[in-house]
């Protein structure tokens, strides 16, 4: 996305508390802006209004609503991630439905915000936006499996390839049918990618 934006991006991963509340502060905005206006472009004045902040904070940590809207993205992931050990930990779902209920969860987020990112992904730049989304997957994927109970126990270098394999395979896929002209029905996508799970993974039990 350019030298600057990964300046931003660098700053994005501050643990500096200011930073970190305000980023905070401008993604629920976004989310709150967003949800007000399904489909409606969301502006950096509706965010920082929202948020109680100038545009110099925002431009502090994005230079996008684009950017703002993957970092939201990123967020949600990782709680889809938690949620899904969670329901798994319970018992709540196990295995292909427990995976149909997380893989569920991803596609409806990025539905949710498709305005902002179909205007990232379907640029110039969508490609290094899409390794981004695939990496986040990819990091998600590898420290749910850390969470897991393999039996009979799997080779790190397995686990690690298939998380990459996974993650960046879904976040092609994803990012497809958001920028394609007929884009797969959300229950069939769905079913596709449960199906490419290995069924070693939804054997799995939560420790």
């Amino acid at each position: 996305m350019g030298s600057e934006v990964r300046a931003r991006q660098g700053d994005a991963h501050s643990r500096d508390p200011r930073a970190v509340r305000t980023r905070a502060r401008l993604a629920e905005a976004f989310t709150a802006v967003a949800g007000r206006h399904p489909g409606a472009p969301v502006s950096v004045s509706a965010i920082v209004a929202e948020a109680g902040l100038n545009r110099s904070s925002f431009y502090a940590h994005f230079d996008t609503t684009g950017s703002l809207a993957v970092y939201v993205l990123e967020q949600a992931l990782r709680a889809i991630s938690e949620q899904d050990v969670q329901v798994r930990l319970v018992g709540r779902a196990t295995g292909r439905d427990a995976s149909r209920i997380v893989l569920g969860h991803i596609v409806d987020q990025v539905d949710s915000q498709r305005g902002e990112l179909l205007a990232v992904f379907g640029s110039a730049e969508g490609g290094a936006a899409t390794a981004r989304f695939g990496r986040q997957l990819a990091d998600n994927i590898a420290y749910y499996f850390q969470r897991l109970r393999f039996a009979p126990t799997r080779p790190p270098g397995e686990l690690a390839t298939t998380a990459v394999f996974l993650g960046h395979g879904l976040a092609a896929a994803i990012v497809d049918r958001l920028t394609a002209a007929a884009p797969c029905p959300r229950e069939e996508l769905i079913e596709i990618l449960v199906g490419l799970v290995p069924s070693w993974v939804d054997a799995s039990v939560p420790r």
